[in-house]
């Protein structure tokens, strides 16, 4: 029974991710913790841009608190986790350059501005950016752009590079946006 508790708890955390994620698709948000606490969950939400969850007096997190315990009958409580600038966040670059597309800005330009800002980074070795579907015209294709160095297998692939993904759906079609970012192992 113990393993049941254990495939729920994935299955909450899963379910309170792609809420959020729907809920808060205009802002920046990284990742999610839940932590089970005594008397109720706590969801951590780390976030680049703090303030625009948060809500002018803290309206926007209370009346989302309030929507996940309606929602999921827990008792939670809700916490932001502010993101460093210094930190190089995948998933958020990826959703920038989707959000850049649907916003008709042409592709090879925003591709090559975020690698030069990833490759700013001391730790980053190397980057990568992956366009994929209806690009231009009527056929997909796949144009990838890179810098410095970047490991596609092994060990250190698990531990080192980090990917985030995103999907852009501008008139012509969907594009799909992959950012692989390969940091120094320490």
């Amino acid at each position: 029974m113990k393993e049941m508790k254990f495939v729920n708890d994935g299955i909450l955390k899963q379910e309170i991710y792609d809420y959020l994620a729907d809920k808060l698709k205009d802002i920046n948000f990284e990742d999610i913790e839940v932590n089970y606490l005594p008397t109720n969950i706590r969801i951590l939400i780390h976030t680049t841009q703090p303030g625009a969850i948060i809500g002018p007096g803290g309206e926007k997190i209370s009346r989302l608190t309030e929507e996940i315990k309606k929602r999921f009958n827990i008792e939670a409580q809700v916490d932001i986790k502010r993101i460093d600038r210094d930190v190089v966040v995948p998933k958020t670059i990826a959703s920038n350059i989707a959000r850049g597309i649907e916003n008709k800005k042409h592709y090879r330009r925003l591709a090559d501005y975020h690698l030069n800002k990833i490759m700013r980074h001391d730790n980053v070795l190397g980057a990568e950016i992956v366009l994929d579907g209806l690009i231009t015209g009527s056929k997909t294709r796949k144009d990838k752009f890179a810098k410095g160095y970047m490991k596609k297998s092994g060990a250190l692939v698990e531990k080192y590079v980090k990917c985030g993904i995103a999907t852009a759906h501008p008139a012509i079609g969907s594009i799909g946006v992959k950012v692989s970012v390969y940091v120094k192992p320490k």
